[in-house]
């Protein structure tokens, strides 16, 4: 298959200061919050949020045995000082996993020049802040697809290898995930006072079984499933009588190559170390969260199963619902109430977590969104790549 002369995840060299990547026009901001505010209202996103509140009134109506005035007395005598410091330990975790991503795009390539036109860790680190935001408030986690965008337009590539370098991340991400799980799991048992769910470690192998799997394909039919879509797409525009332009399976073909250069690009030898271990450092970050917002509540629990808790929480945020809501509630106080907490206190626990790990995201991470897009809006469209930390 031929490509043209240019490297992937990149358009014709452009220069520092200058030009955005691909697809940017003056109100291209604009015209993302407005997608972003049709998502959020769309059908989709309503019957997955009602959904959610279903399941959790349901399980609070049925399931949970709790009484309102206890929750109230431990959300009412929490500690302020240790819950400022669990929200402030959960926001230093953005900086290690926008450090990481900024490995990761330069290791790819992203916007050409050794990846010198990639923006620095704090720009990268509110780029994920918004992605959160995103997922935070729509459906099917529109946040990841909008972090590849920002990053085409803010390094000058294109937005497929930019996408490909989130998917990097995430591989990583659980890898990391399960690593931390399998030490859970292990202290968790010496420790003797609780029983390991079973699904939560094999729902961990599942996941980074599906992504390296994924991976191998990627690597070993590259070429034969770019192919394959270059056929779909020929196959899709005869049959929509031409009314799709010719240039479709080019652009579909064109779109996975650099989708999977960029996913592939992003691993390297010597840089998968650092990037592991700022996975973990962001992961172990979040785990000192929701170690600390129990404390705040004063609410006796082992440190295994604080992380075990956490990380559970990570995988069930996963479930393409606004934040994970209703499923991440309802699992997770489901999941201590099985390690022995009792209903309120585990309900306390989550709803109090919830606030700095779903609705903090929300106010802060929407605030940066506003702003981000005001100020390029005001900027007619023009993207400086940021590359100080």
């Amino acid at each position: 298959m031929t490509r043209t002369p240019q490297q992937h995840g990149q358009t014709p060299e452009p220069e520092p200061g200058t030009a955005p990547g691909p697809g940017a026009t003056p109100d291209a901001g604009v015209l993302n919050v407005a997608a972003l505010r049709r998502r959020v209202l769309s059908l989709p996103t309503l019957i997955a949020a009602v959904l959610g509140a279903a399941l959790l009134g349901f399980a609070l109506w049925r399931i949970f045995d709790f009484a309102w005035a206890d929750v109230w007395v431990n959300i009412k005598g929490i500690h302020v000082g240790k819950y400022l410091l669990a929200m402030v330990l959960y926001y230093l975790s953005f900086w290690f996993r926008g450090l990481r991503w900024r490995l990761l795009a330069r290791t790819a390539n992203i916007g050409g020049s050794s990846g010198k036109n990639v923006p620095g860790t704090i720009t990268l680190s509110g780029i994920i802040l918004m992605g959160w935001f995103a997922n935070s408030v729509a459906f099917m986690r529109l946040g990841d697809a909008y972090r590849g965008w920002v990053l085409s337009r803010e390094s000058g590539g294109d937005f497929p290898s930019s996408l490909g370098t989130v998917l990097a991340e995430r591989v990583q991400d659980m890898a990391a995930v399960l690593i931390l799980v399998l030490i859970a799991a292990v202290w968790i048992t010496v420790e003797g006072d609780s029983k390991v769910p079973g699904w939560v470690v094999f729902a961990a192998f599942v996941l980074v079984a599906i992504l390296i799997l994924g991976l191998l394909v990627m690597r070993l039919a590259g070429e034969r499933l770019s192919r394959l879509l270059r056929r779909l797409a020929t196959l899709v525009m005869r049959l929509t009588g031409g009314r799709i332009s010719r240039r479709f399976p080019d652009r579909i073909e064109s779109a996975y190559v650099d989708f999977q250069r960029g996913t592939l690009d992003s691993f390297s030898g010597r840089a998968i170390p650092p990037q592991l271990a700022l996975g973990v450092v962001g992961w172990l970050l979040e785990i000192a969260r929701f170690y600390f917002v129990a404390d705040a509540m004063d609410i006796e629990i082992s440190f295994g199963i604080v992380m075990f808790a956490a990380l559970a929480n990570a995988m069930l945020t996963t479930i393409p619902t606004p934040g994970g809501f209703g499923f991440v509630e309802g699992g997770l106080t489901g999941l201590l109430i099985l390690f022995g907490q009792s209903d309120s206190n585990s309900i306390s626990l989550v709803a109090v977590d919830r606030t700095i790990s779903w609705l903090s995201v929300v106010l802060f991470g929407g605030i940066l969104f506003a702003v981000w897009h005001a100020v390029k809006a005001k900027n007619s469209g023009t993207i400086s790549p940021a590359t100080s930390d």
